[in-house]
């Protein structure tokens, strides 16, 4: 049994909780949690999830999640190398696909102005073929079948056909004014402000002003990632599970939220369409309060 380990099981001892309770409070397997007693971080799922997991034991029995991690950072599981050569190789794929997706780009944009160049050639053209011999009926005036009109400057003196008399003008009609209608007014809905109030550890509160009720939205850019969601800190979950990258879920709530979040910098966290920025959380879990607070009337 490695030191963190018995430190670990020593405060849930103490506090009287059993590795069935820290189970349900923290969403890990129990095997996980044994071994993370004994110290056969081995066993575990991964380099990052073995340090999620003792993050979460900590704070679920007490202790500084930070404190430990730093305190005892030599028996905890080390990044392996297979995973930073992945990274590295990554990179360098992205590198170099980089300058052959800009010349794509710019090999579409000079293809569409070469289009639209021959498109303003040819309409030129046409125009100009015309010369403006195109006739127009006189506004007002009907012609004879048969009838040419001939413009100005065309034809010389050839003679033009006759032009029928032009109708007898329409009687005058006394014109019914519209009624007039009152336009309704219009109440512009309340735009959702989300203000940062405070941090406690791994605890982040927010305030919510605009609306009535709460539209909480998760959606995973990367990875993957736990999550919990609920009316308040201690009150059972409406939604639970895990979402992986290019997942989302939509909650309905009333005028508070608490949303748990096991790894906060890979989800989108949006409240009545407004992003609440997840990116600087680095607690695993992070702890998010909403709650909802009228307008000050001034």
């Amino acid at each position: 049994m490695s030191e963190l380990g018995q430190v670990l099981q020593r405060a849930r001892e103490e506090k009287g909780i059993t590795l069935d309770d820290i189970q349900r409070i923290t969403k890990i397997q129990k095997r996980y949690l044994e071994a993370i007693e004994r110290g056969h971080f081995h066993v575990l799922p991964g380099h990052f999830y073995a340090r999620a997991f003792i993050k979460s034991y900590a704070e679920a029995v007490g202790l500084d999640p930070n404190h430990i991690m730093s305190h005892f950072q030599s028996d905890l599981p080390a990044q392996p190398p297979t995973e930073q050569v992945e990274r590295l190789r990554r990179r360098r794929v992205a590198s170099t696909n980089s300058p052959l997706q800009a010349g794509r780009w710019v090999t579409k944009t000079l293809l569409v102005l070469f289009i639209a160049l021959i498109i303003g050639v040819i309409y030129i053209a046409v125009v100009n073929s015309n010369g403006g011999t195109m006739t127009q009926p006189i506004p007002g005036s009907s012609v004879n079948p048969g009838a040419e009109i001939v413009t100005p400057g065309n034809g010389g003196g050839a003679a033009a056909s006759p032009i029928a008399q032009q109708p007898n003008p329409p009687a005058s009609v006394t014109p019914t004014p519209d009624p007039v209608t009152t336009p309704e007014q219009v109440t512009e809905a309340p735009k959702t402000t989300i203000t940062f109030e405070s941090q406690q550890g791994s605890m982040y509160n927010f305030a919510v002003q605009g609306d009535e009720k709460m539209t909480v939205k998760l959606k995973v850019k990367d990875d993957r990632s736990w999550f919990g969601v609920s009316e308040g800190k201690g009150k059972k979950y409406v939604e639970e599970g895990e979402l992986k990258k290019g997942e989302e879920k939509t909650i309905e709530l009333g005028k508070s939220a608490y949303v748990r979040l096991g790894k906060p910098m890979t989800v989108e966290l949006t409240v009545n369409g407004v992003v609440v920025d997840t990116s600087k959380m680095k607690s695993m879990p992070s702890n998010i309060v909403l709650k909802m607070k009228e307008a000050v009337t001034q």
